[in-house]
């Protein structure tokens, strides 16, 4: 990618399709696949964003109706490492993310206190018929 650039994509959930989640992270790892290894600086940057993606996916599923969409937008910020990566899933609820307290105790709801800690923001925008919610992700600990 040359620097300034950006690349997006979309990926559209039809209402229909079973295990959205599942079909979601295939279509994403799909577009992981095209870029180059500068863009995700390895294995440890892909799986973040992998894991956040899961996340949102994950949530939309089971609170709402289900993800109508997943967007990724990868911008080179033109210096070594990796792109700038925001993952954004689009869901028809209008319910608010809520970051738990982490408490090892608990088997779940912990996966927004998972996405906070690898976000370098992360927010909620409201879109007709529900909401986004976008995270931008820090570039991982050497």
């Amino acid at each position: 990618m040359a620097h300034g650039a950006e690349q997006h994509w979309r990926i559209a959930f039809d209402p229909d399709v079973e295990r959205p989640v599942t079909w979601g992270m295939a279509r994403l790892r799909e577009v992981l696949d095209t870029l180059p290894d500068t863009a995700l600086k390895g294995d440890r940057y892909r799986e973040n964003v992998l894991l956040v993606a899961c996340e949102l996916l994950a949530n939309a599923q089971r609170h709402t109706p289900g993800p109508t969409a997943l967007d990724l937008r990868a911008e080179d910020s033109g210096t070594p490492g990796p792109a700038r990566m925001t993952v954004a899933v689009t869901d028809s609820g209008t319910g608010l993310p809520v970051v738990r307290p982490w408490r090892p105790e608990q088997p779940n709801g912990h996966g927004m206190h998972i996405v906070q800690r690898l976000a370098r923001d992360w927010g909620v925008r409201p879109v007709p018929g529900g909401k986004t919610v976008w995270v931008l992700l820090g570039a991982p600990e050497s």
